[in-house]
């Protein structure tokens, strides 16, 4: 198959997509995937935006595209193109419309801040879903110019996930995220144990989600880096005795959570 330029094509001296980019894309591309049970990135495309595939002299010429978003080497257009036709991620949309809602998770922008005041925070969360959101302040109408009192009231509250709901884990994963990247909360050694617990709690869930399971490591890896550091080494006690370090050390109690929710169900 040759290629040809399609929506949003690369140019030379264009920046080099981020880590970030990356994870969101193949989050978004596995959650096509997942939903309609094609791994192919060609028919993908043949089924989502058949209009970047033409037949010429007898080959078929694809835009190639989708074999980038499946690597997160190319981030997907939310948007409509100059022609008035839908992006690709809008493309996709209708045809999986939980795909939007990955591409457009607040945890994406969470982890590219560096330090969040509680106005962002609260902005943030409230782009969660209601039941997650409503955990962490009062949603109601009585309260909208109160919320940033809200929210510091509940920073650190226990969470629960049930068992295959792997997108309220993402939400609480962002909402604890939001709160480590609050500068008081660098400083407030009981709040951040509270959010290692919390995350702890996440990332089972998260690590086998359809979307993340492919890149979780490396993406766990890069929070630790970037967001976390040394929170799990500090202020987290594992439930059994290991040697792991960092978000790894967290590893066989969720595991170990995990397999029992499963004996029991």
């Amino acid at each position: 198959m040759s290629e040809v330029k399609s929506e949003n094509p690369e140019r030379r001296g264009r920046p080099k997509h981020s880590a970030v980019d990356r994870f969101q894309t193949m989050a978004w591309f596995n959650s096509i995937a997942r939903v309609l049970e094609i791994e192919s990135p060609y028919s993908l495309e043949c089924v989502i935006q058949r209009e970047n595939i033409v037949e010429r002299d007898g080959k078929i010429i694809t835009s190639r595209a989708w074999d980038k978003y499946k690597v997160g080497a190319r981030v997907p257009q939310d948007g409509h193109m100059k022609s008035g036709k839908p992006g690709a991620v809008i493309a996709a949309e209708h045809h999986v419309p939980e795909s939007g809602d990955v591409f457009r998770h607040p945890i994406w922008k969470v982890m590219r801040a560096r330090t969040m005041g509680f106005d962002e925070a609260t902005r943030l969360i409230s782009a969660l879903k209601p039941f997650v959101a409503g955990y962490y302040m009062d949603l109601s109408i009585a309260m909208a110019n109160n919320r940033t009192d809200s929210l510091s009231r509940n920073i650190g509250l226990p969470i629960w996930i049930d068992q295959g709901d792997y997108y309220t884990a993402l939400d609480h994963l962002a909402a604890n995220l939001i709160f480590l990247r609050l500068d008081i909360i660098r400083h407030l050694e009981g709040q951040r144990r509270d959010c290692a617990e919390n995350v702890a709690k996440t990332l089972g869930p998260v690590a086998q989600s359809p979307w993340i399971w492919p890149f979780h490591e490396e993406m766990y890896d890069w929070l630790e880096a970037n967001v976390w550091g040394n929170l799990f080494d500090e202020l987290y006690t594992p439930r059994q005795g290991n040697n792991a370090s960092g978000w790894r050390r967290t590893k066989p109690d969720w595991l170990t959570a995990y397999s029992n929710e499963i004996r029991q169900s």
